[in-house]
């Protein structure tokens, strides 16, 4: 409830985990973009979302664009990770119990606000990860899976990626933050995507950092990285959680299963193909 005389814009808060159970959370790849489009309806207050989810890659625009995009699409399926095509930018992620993933969505129309949209949205994210005694700042670390020049550095290791997609009248700001996967492990993982799929780019597992690792003496677990989360992002928003409506789970079920669809289509007669 916001009180009077808060002068904090207000936004919608939502939350999954696992207490949501397994049908809930194979919606969480596609969960931000199913509730981004609510905030220009009329009188919709913008939103943030706070997540986990099982495993899945998420790739970027730039990646349909792989000369073997299929035959590696294939492989992943193998190894147990389903695929799916973002609308924000960047390249190829993993998302999976070791990382806390954020989404923020607000009215937009005006595209020069690109940078701005993302240093204020991902502000509680900041916040957050200060609350943990983490200081994290904007900026590349080169050699990293997806690197983008507004992710979240520690030591110029990244620490969270950062996304962006500016749709019909909405902006989507969405993200990670890295609590224990990895980075050898992932960064394998995605370098053997991209060498399957016919791309000579080189990922560098060190430039790659996560929670664990910056604050051994006492790890967060996930659980108490997305509480951060909240109190980060209530420093600059009044944030009013909502209980989830069948409608939200309707949308995102159906765009799964558009998103499923597109990479069958891609890599379905790899499937058979032998190792």
């Amino acid at each position: 409830m916001t009180m009077a005389g808060d002068l904090r814009p207000r936004y919608r808060w939502y939350q999954l985990d696992a207490s949501a159970g397994a049908a809930a959370l194979a919606l969480s790849p596609v969960l931000d973009e199913a509730l981004a489009p609510t905030v220009t309806r009329p009188g919709a207050l913008p939103l943030v979302l706070v997540r986990t989810q099982f495993p899945h890659v998420l790739l970027g625009p730039r990646d349909r664009r792989l000369p073997r995009l299929g035959e590696a699409l294939a492989w992943l399926r193998r190894q147990g990770y389903p695929a799916y095509f973002r609308a924000g930018g960047g390249s190829a992620v993993l998302l999976d119990e070791g990382c806390v993933s954020f989404a923020v969505a607000r009215p937009a129309r005006d595209l020069t606000r690109w940078q701005a949209n993302f240093t204020e949205l991902v502000e509680g994210v900041v916040a957050g990860l200060a609350e943990l005694g983490i200081r994290a700042r904007f900026g590349a670390a080169p050699g990293a899976y997806c690197e983008g020049p507004y992710d979240l550095v520690v030591d110029g290791r990244k620490l969270a990626g950062i996304a962006q997609a500016v749709r019909q009248g909405f902006t989507l700001v969405s993200g990670m933050v890295l609590v224990d996967q990895d980075p050898a492990r992932t960064t394998a993982l995605l370098q053997e995507f991209y060498e399957r799929a016919g791309d000579g780019r080189r990922l560098d597992a060190g430039a790659v950092t996560h929670l664990k690792a910056l604050r051994p003496e006492r790890p967060p677990a996930p659980a108490e990285v997305a509480a951060a989360l909240y109190r980060g992002y209530a420093t600059g928003f009044a944030l009013e959680p909502v209980p989830w409506q069948e409608a939200d789970w309707d949308r995102a079920r159906r765009l799964l299963a558009a998103r499923e669809a597109e990479v069958s289509a891609l890599a379905g007669d790899q499937v058979a193909r032998p190792e």
